[in-house]
Formats: C-alpha cells, structure tokens, sequence
C-alpha cells in the first residue's frame, strides 16, 4: 500500500447503498450526533479504529502517546503517524506516508448503535469505523531508544532541576507563611498538595497542583495565579475570591464548588466539571469554558 493507493485507503471511506451521505441526513434519519471533544478522546486513546472502504480496510491505533500505529486489513503496508483531539472536537492526524502526510481534520458522529462517522468541515459523511478495545492489531512498536539524543538529555536533565528549584522555593515560602516547619523533610508536591486541603489566603501562584485530590478544601481567597490545576480533584472546594488568573484547570472536577467573587480571567477551564458550582460574581473576562459541564451552575 503506497501512495497511489493510500488516499484510497482514507479518502475512499465513502458510504454505500442508501446509507446516510451528510450530516444533514444523519441527524435526520438515525438519530446521529455530534461528539464532544472529551468523549473523542475517549473513543480513540488508547483504543483502534477499523476505518472502511468498499474493499479496503485498515486498522489505526491510537496510542496515549498521540502517536498512530496504522495497518492495511488488505496488504502488508504498515504506517505510523501524530494524532490530536482539536479544541472544537474534531479528531484530527497526520500519517507520515498515507494520504501524502497531509493533515486531516474530521468531527466525529455517534447514531447510537455503537456506528462511528467522520464529517468533513463542509457536513459530508466521509468515513465508516468501527471501535476496538486496546490494540487489537499489536500494532504498537516500540520506540527505538538504543540511540538516545545526549543533547536532548542534558536539556530535560537541566529543566528538571530548575522546577524542581523552583518548586522547592515556592515550597519554602508557603511553609513559612503558614508558620510551620514539620513539612520541611516530605516530596515538595506532596506537601503542597497537603497544605492545599486547607490554605484560606495562601499563595500557590505557579504551583503544579495536576490530579491533586483537593475534595472540600478551604481555599477561600488562595492565590492560583498561572497555577497548574489540570485534572485536580476540587470537588466542593472553598474558592472564595480565590485568585485564578491564568489558571490552568483544564478538566478539572468542581462540582458543587464555592467560585464566588473568584477571579478567572484568562483561566483554562476546558471540560472541567462545574455542575452545580456557584460562580456569582466571578470574572471570567478571557476565560476559556469550551466543552465544560454546567448543569445547575450558578452566576455563567
């Protein structure tokens, strides 16, 4: 499978017979339905697409990486490529072979019954694929380190110790803001992270709190300026005119959190769960709240 047929192989995937050939029609006759970002990463990471044609098939597998492991159903040809889910949702990948290493970007459709489509930017069904759990190919291969980049090494080597400095020192002014020194000899997250459960007015400006698990903490009035908060566990937190400038809270949990009078301009708030949190009085001037859940959410 080379070139010549290899934009068959994924710009072939049309639909037969009277199936459904736009988004239009799919709406209309089977009940179909635009996915959201978050549920397309769902679907591919880690997981395999059987793309179809009329007579071609291919496997892709979508490894967490964001790399691609592709295999023709039809030939021997393998390739490998770069995967990404965009901000708008659309599943987009590049293949360093097929379809000439052009990138192509696709909303995702879902009717119900487990039938996956792919649209193009003008509504047109292009693609049919069926989901596989995992690898269901072993399509994976392993990245060749035997001869590793001892430029690049040294570089990672030389930014990790400067976070961690930079850590350890933002780890020291916290503790002596709070007047407390039994922290002093723990892992500097761990501390942070330990701190964070109950801090009302700290200063956590800059801090990596990622995946911290924060449920009810007392927060009221700390300051995240440009704090990493991705992913972190702030279930019924006490934000009171907390400073989030800049924050990073991208799919983070907040449900039932206090954001009262918080100030969250030109936070990154992308499919971060805030049903039934109370954001009255917020600033949310420059705030990105794409794909976020906000049933029962107060004062948006």
């Amino acid at each position: 499978m080379r070139n010549v047929f290899l934009p068959t192989l994924l710009g072939l995937l049309l639909l037969s017979g009277c199936a459904p050939t736009t988004v239009d029609s799919l709406i209309e006759h089977n009940d179909g339905h635009r996915m959201l970002g978050v549920e397309v990463m769902e679907l591919v990471q880690g997981n395999t697409l059987q793309v179809r044609a009329y007579n071609e098939d291919a496997h892709l597998y979508f490894a967490p990486s964001g790399k691609i492991f592709a295999k023709s159903d039809l030939s021997t040809d393998t390739d490998t490529g770069n995967w990404d889910v965009s901000e708008g949702g659309d599943l987009c990948f590049r293949m360093d072979s097929w379809w000439y290493g052009d990138l192509r970007c696709f909303s995702v459709y879902e009717t119900g019954n487990d039938d996956f489509r792919l649209a193009t930017e003008n509504g047109v069904l292009r693609y049919r694929v069926l989901m596989e759990q995992g690898d269901s190919q072993s399509s994976f291969i392993p990245e060749d380190r035997s001869k590793r980049s001892l430029r690049k090494s040294l570089r990672k080597a030389e930014q990790k110790q400067q976070r961690k400095a930079q850590q350890q020192k933002r780890t020291a002014t916290l503790i002596e803001e709070s007047g407390s020194s039994t922290f002093s000899g723990q892992d500097t997250e761990a501390t942070i992270a330990f701190m964070a459960q109950n801090c009302p007015g700290c200063n956590f400006a800059g801090v990596d709190l990622g995946r911290a698990e924060l449920i009810g903490a007392n927060l009221a009035g700390a300051n995240f300026q440009g704090a990493n908060l991705s992913m972190a566990n702030l279930r019924r937190a006490d934000l009171k005119k907390a400073n989030l400038q800049q924050a990073t809270l991208v799919y983070a949990n907040l449900p039932g959190a206090d954001l009262r009078g918080a100030d969250l301009r030109g936070a990154n708030l992308k499919g971060a769960n805030l049903i039934k949190a109370d954001l009255t009085g917020a600033k949310l001037k420059g705030a990105n709240l794409s794909e976020v859940l906000k049933e029962g959410t107060r004062g948006l």
